[in-house]
């Protein structure tokens, strides 16, 4: 082994988390472009996530124009006195049953016309029916959702010999720093990894993260293995859309893997924005023009090929442990890499 000649270095451990953000960002793109954010405290950080009540449903039993009780797919939107549309009619809503999933209603409100409704017709509410003088109204609560996730160790050990230390080595001026640069890509390469596919996993003192993959359980598109289209983007976009996503702005980039951006490279011109001096830690991003505004395109090619991901970054953070982030420490004869990273 190669020898650590002052045994004050020993034990002593150094941040090497500037040198990862420094590494090529084609590589760890994901990494390069989120950067690490504030640590946490607890191997399982916490946090909630708040959602309103939803404004719209689909029926699930078509209704004639007399019929007074309709099935939706979802009561959660739906109170009494509430004013409802479906296509042109105005529907008065007197009672919900959760358990039924039904809605008793009074057709035609407001002297609008009561019509046949089909099934899968979308069912969105108005606003509530206010009347002069009546008490208030009860409220109605919708609790936030605890969500948590774990840190994860990511270590590898430099071992070289004093003799492989000591000979010339072509083109290496520090066999020992060559060594670790190449671990700490590498463990930078299993982050990436993680941040994207992890699945969370804990098993005594085994503790794995969940990845983006696993932590998107809503507004996913299976392409089934067909290219990209401008179609498919405003789609998702727009279900993001519905779903409230945008309604604190929203901080997108749509993340592609190499396959899938050769054909975003042929979408129509008018559709392409590609600015080359517009870069995020070295990576160029070229601007897709979509019906909700002109979003990012990067490519990552730790991406399955039929995969595409539309992230909030403002919403995706790696955390590291408190103390615990990137860094490197001599262990006498061994030394070791281990950062404790988590991923929201």
């Amino acid at each position: 082994m190669s020898k650590i000649l002052s045994g004050e270095l020993i034990g002593k451990r150094e941040s090497v988390t500037d040198q990862l953000l420094l590494l090529n960002a084609y590589q760890t793109p994901l990494i390069s472009m989120l950067g690490f954010s504030n640590p946490v405290t607890q191997v399982e950080h916490v946090w909630f996530e708040d959602s309103m009540f939803g404004n719209e449903s689909k029926i699930t039993e078509a209704a004639a124009a007399g019929v007074t009780t309709l099935s939706v797919a979802d009561v959660e939107p739906f109170r009494a006195d509430q004013v409802v549309k479906v296509g042109e009619e105005l529907i008065l809503v007197t009672g919900v049953d959760p358990v039924s999933k039904k809605l008793a209603v009074m057709r035609g409100y407001a002297g609008t016309t009561a019509a046949d409704i089909t099934a899968n017709a979308v069912i969105e509410v108005q606003y509530v029916a206010g009347s002069e003088g009546a008490d208030a109204r009860s409220g109605r609560y919708k609790p936030r959702v605890r969500k948590s996730n774990l840190t994860q160790i990511f270590d590898e050990t430099v071992d070289i010999s004093g003799t492989a230390a000591a000979v010339a080595n072509y083109g290496i001026d520090d066999l020992y720093e060559y060594e670790k640069a190449k671990k700490l890509l590498e463990l930078a390469l299993q982050l990436e990894k993680a941040y994207i596919g992890g699945v969370r996993y804990e098993n005594g003192v085994v503790r794995q993260m969940g990845g983006i993959r696993s932590m998107i359980q809503t507004n996913v598109t299976d392409l089934a293995g067909k290219d990209l289209t401008m179609d498919v983007l405003n789609d998702s976009l727009q279900s993001i859309y519905t779903a409230g996503g945008f309604t604190t702005g929203g901080n997108y980039e749509i993340i592609v893997p190499a396959k899938q951006k050769r054909v975003v490279g042929k979408f129509s011109d008018n559709l392409v924005r590609i600015n080359n001096g517009d870069d995020k830690r070295g990576t160029v991003v070229n601007r897709l023009i979509t019906d909700f505004g002109e979003i990012p395109v990067s490519i990552n090619d730790n991406l399955s090929a039929d995969e595409i991901v539309i992230l909030d970054k403002n919403r995706a953070f790696l955390r590291p442990l408190q103390g615990r982030d990137f860094g490197h420490e001599y262990l006498g004869k061994k030394r070791r890499l281990f950062p404790r990273t988590n991923c929201r």
